[in-house]
């Protein structure tokens, strides 16, 4: 067996955005995470220039209005997950979906994109399940494609050990099932691609050359440090096309469980300059540039 690549850690003095975490969030039981604020302070202490933050329901869309309040540099994305079309109680769903709808329509100016949306195929494992989230996906892109906002999106193709049984032969079994479906949403709607960010990128690999070259935004994750799947989805992807991030809690640049920072996204920044055999300076620069770019962010 070869040994692991063994990157250079972060250099000192980096600038870095995160593009897309979770802060803050439900903290698991018996966490020892540093507080949000703690978070939210070091992430600046060590070079950070902009935080971006995501909802992915009702709960967390009113944890983060809450916390960002009076805060500066910091903004968010207001999603409804593709986990939350499938988890939620049906008691609850209606009640909650109209809420955020009235929140997005109303509220527009309030956050820098509509995210994360998008469809689960790990979490949602039969046709019927993965069928309701496109359903859905498509009810958000009629409700905003008028907003003039970028979209997050979360894609998670189903593994071998997750198709569907009882419809083996589905086009949602194939190993890019998901993305297929996500893209022919994209074209049904007219979306273009510079307004569209694949957060947590994960392949196959053969998309992130795809999905680049067509002028679609990749975000890489803080594990891209310690993990080579995460940093050959996108070692061929041009520059121009890579944000980074850390999606906190998850995503650790080498431990497992929830116990990633925002501040860990200069991680992602020497994984992409090792895999594109470049400096860490001109990453930084890069991905920061792309960053404001997307989100129209009016920044220094």
């Amino acid at each position: 067996m070869s040994k692991p690549i063994k990157i250079p850690e972060p250099e000192k003095e980096l600038e870095f955005i995160d593009v897309h975490c979770h802060l803050p969030f439900t903290r698991p039981r018996d966490d020892k995470l540093p507080s949000d604020e703690k978070q939210y302070k070091k992430f600046f202490e060590m070079g950070g220039k902009y935080l971006i933050t995501c909802s992915i329901d009702i709960l967390t869309l009113k944890l983060v209005l809450n916390f960002i309040k009076n805060k500066e540099n910091i903004g968010f994305t207001c999603g409804w997950a593709p986990q939350t079309v499938t988890y939620t109680p049906k008691d609850k769903y209606d009640k909650e979906w109209k809420e955020w709808v009235e929140y997005v329509k109303s509220n527009p100016d309030q956050f820098l994109a509509i995210g994360e949306i998008g469809l689960d195929f790990h979490h949602a494992k039969m046709t019927e399940k993965r069928n309701r989230q496109i359903e859905e996906l498509r009810k958000i892109f009629e409700l905003t494609i008028d907003l003039d906002k970028p979209y997050v999106l979360h894609v998670r193709n189903a593994a071998a050990h997750e198709f569907d049984k009882q419809n083996p032969k589905h086009r949602y079994n194939q190993k890019d099932g998901a993305n297929k479906e996500i893209l022919n949403i994209l074209k049904e709607f007219n979306i273009k691609s510079e307004n569209v960010m694949w957060h947590c990128f994960s392949g196959p690999d053969n998309y992130g050359l795809l999905l680049g070259h067509k002028g679609y935004i990749l975000s890489v994750p803080s594990s891209a440090y310690s993990n080579k799947r995460w940093r050959n989805a996108t070692k061929n992807v041009p520059l121009k096309s890579l944000v980074t991030e850390t999606d906190s809690y998850y995503q650790h640049p080498y431990l497992r469980g929830p116990v990633n920072v925002p501040s860990n996204v200069r991680y992602t920044i020497a994984a992409l300059a090792h895999s594109h055999n470049t400096s860490q300076k001109i990453i930084s620069e890069k991905t920061i540039k792309n960053a404001i770019k997307f989100y129209r962010l009016e920044i220094d």
